[in-house]
């Protein structure tokens, strides 16, 4: 079994050399086989090169755009790459590059994977002992409207946050997947394409279980990257869609 760590990155340079030595020590207590899939989204501050860096000392991928293509993008791409090349008991973490999800996080998440047999794990800021520190009220609340909209809407047993990118995939749910969609998986350009993969995967049968999340967005420094306007609007847009979608 190989674990594959897939990060996508836009202008995450000072945050970048702490959440990979992170890694490197969460991997190396772990003691598994593991590599890296990293995305740098037409970075302009310095991401690539520390990535490429990263890849010289440590078995990593490294996929650049020249433009910034938008996270839908840089998942698609980290994911087409595991499912071209992952084994059949693979297992592929997916987060964000900027500090506010823990690597630690991943034995527990690979442990309950195993002991409920499901297809992916995610890292849930609504289960008992989960946190969220240094967001404003406001996005709090935003957050915790379109989880209640996702779960009336399109309720998928054991799961509660639709919109945390931090999660636990087997690689053989991803390769089925895009045996289904195609090009059309992992489509959506903005933030909106986490809970569309979630949709997705939910529609070909796939098992999810959740564990709690401590984020810690005190971690990123300087403003997010995340348009709340557009994100809301693209996020009702995509509930249209994929309200009148056929199953496959």
């Amino acid at each position: 079994m190989t674990v594959w760590i897939a990060m996508p990155a836009y202008n995450e340079a000072p945050r970048l050399p702490n959440l990979l030595s992170r890694w490197v020590r969460v991997m190396g207590e772990l003691g598994v086989d593991h590599r890296y899939v990293l995305v740098d989204d037409g970075s302009t501050d310095g991401t690539g090169e520390i990535l490429r860096a990263f890849a010289a000392d440590h078995a990593a991928d490294v996929m650049t755009h020249a433009l910034n293509a938008g996270l839908g993008a840089s998942l698609r791409d980290a994911f087409r790459l595991v499912a071209a090349r992952s084994g059949g008991d693979d297992l592929v973490v997916m987060m964000d590059a900027d500090g506010t999800q823990p690597p630690e996080l991943l034995p527990m998440m690979t442990e309950r994977m195993r002991s409920m047999g499901c297809d992916v794990v995610i890292a849930s800021r609504y289960r008992a002992g989960a946190r969220v520190e240094g967001l404003s009220l406001y996005r709090r609340w935003m957050s915790f409207g379109a989880r209640v909209l996702f779960q009336v809407v399109f309720p998928i047993r054991g799961v509660r946050d639709y919109t945390c990118g931090h999660r636990l995939y087997r690689a053989s749910v991803i390769r089925r997947a895009f045996d289904v969609y195609g090009e059309h998986f992992c489509d959506r350009r903005g933030f909106e394409c986490a809970a569309d993969v979630l949709l997705r995967l939910a529609k070909i049968g796939a098992t999810f279980a959740e564990v709690p999340l401590v984020l810690r967005y005190g971690a990123k420094s300087g403003a997010s990257s995340m348009r709340v306007g557009r994100t809301v609007a693209s996020t009702v847009s995509l509930m249209l869609v994929r309200r009148f979608d056929r199953a496959p």
